[in-house]
């Protein structure tokens, strides 16, 4: 294949309107929560002065607890519906172009952010998740787990789990993408048929 070949495919979630809703049903609550602990924020600087002026000692640490509790409990919820809704409707884009793979995390199928580029050089091993292959080099990463790159537990109609092994300045990580075939055979024309294994 050419240097300068251009390839790019997304692993999307099977379920992707289930998750669509449930990124939806947190992104509601996350803006709700944040609303009333906005609203809590602006009542505690309106009232809390003129309400406190003259309480002292316990009573005074009391009346802030009171007051304060519920903005932080607020606040808290409002930052765990933000972040849970992350975990929904995510997917990932592979680019291949220049014997370099760049994968992007994409939540919502707007924001995104870049992972990782992998380029050819830097490709120890290449293969598909299934196999006696796939689990030694697993088993020798001493612990280490593999970076997931895809949303779901089992591949897409017409994909693939497949397997990169890279090396950096940083040791050996183990990458899992779903893909179709093309891509596979992109990824092996750039790093080298040698470093593909069967099984």
């Amino acid at each position: 294949m050419p240097r300068d070949a251009l390839y790019e495919e997304s692993a999307q979630p099977i379920n992707a309107s289930k998750q669509a809703k449930w990124y939806m049903a947190f992104h509601v609550l996350f803006i709700l929560f944040a609303v009333f602990t906005g609203i809590h924020a602006a009542i505690c600087i309106m009232v809390l002065p003129s309400g406190l002026s003259g309480v002292k000692g316990g009573a005074l640490a009391v009346s802030l607890v009171l007051w304060l509790a519920p903005l932080v409990a607020l606040g808290l919820t409002s930052f765990l519906f933000f972040r849970l809704r992350l975990r929904f409707n995510v997917s990932y884009d592979y680019l291949f172009v220049q014997d370099e793979i760049r994968i992007t995390k994409v939540f919502n199928g707007r924001k995104r952010k870049h992972i990782i580029t992998i380029t050819s050089d830097s490709i120890l091993q290449i293969g598909y998740c299934e196999g006696s292959t796939f689990e030694r080099t697993y088993a020798g990463l001493n612990g280490a787990k593999p970076k997931i790159m895809t949303p779901n537990r089992n591949p897409a109609e017409g994909k693939d789990f497949i397997h990169i092994l890279h090396s950096s300045t940083l040791g050996k990580t183990l990458y899992i993408l779903e893909c179709k075939k093309e891509m596979l055979e992109y990824l092996v024309s750039a790093a080298g048929r040698n470093k593909f294994v069967r099984e």
